[in-house]
């Protein structure tokens, strides 16, 4: 990026769409703790232990907090993204394949960006 507008548009992007992103899965994994909810339901009847769905929801707000600090946003959306294949998988299994659109691809693909822009507006090192 040579010049300052790109610069300050890809920033501008980027945060963007971690703030978004933040505010997405810090709310989905809020919303996976009740023990009676939605996603206490889903999670039963795709086989997956109570545990798990509660620790699926540690790691979604946890990234989501995570993608909002510059250092460590690469690392959690690859987790997240991690998360969003595991999803997309459960959903195949269980024979909810048009659920991967909705719920997993759109998140998936704005994650992707995240990483690509971040890696692009990191500092060079220094020539010595």
């Amino acid at each position: 990026m040579s010049r300052p507008w790109k610069r300050v548009l890809a920033l501008a992007a980027v945060w963007l769409a971690s703030a978004l992103l933040a505010l997405m899965f810090v709310r989905a994994g809020w919303m996976k703790f009740p023990e009676t909810g939605l996603w206490a339901r889903a999670f039963a009847g795709w086989g997956f232990p109570a545990w798990f769905r509660v620790l699926i929801g540690a790691v979604e707000i946890a990234g989501g907090l995570l993608l909002l600090v510059p250092r460590t946003a690469v690392y959690a959306a690859l987790a997240l993204g991690l998360i969003m294949l595991g999803g997309m998988g459960t959903h195949v299994v269980h024979g909810q394949p048009a659920h991967i659109i909705s719920h997993e691809a759109a998140p998936l693909a704005a994650l992707l960006f995240v990483v690509w822009l971040r890696r692009r507006l990191r500092p060079k090192p220094a020539a010595e």
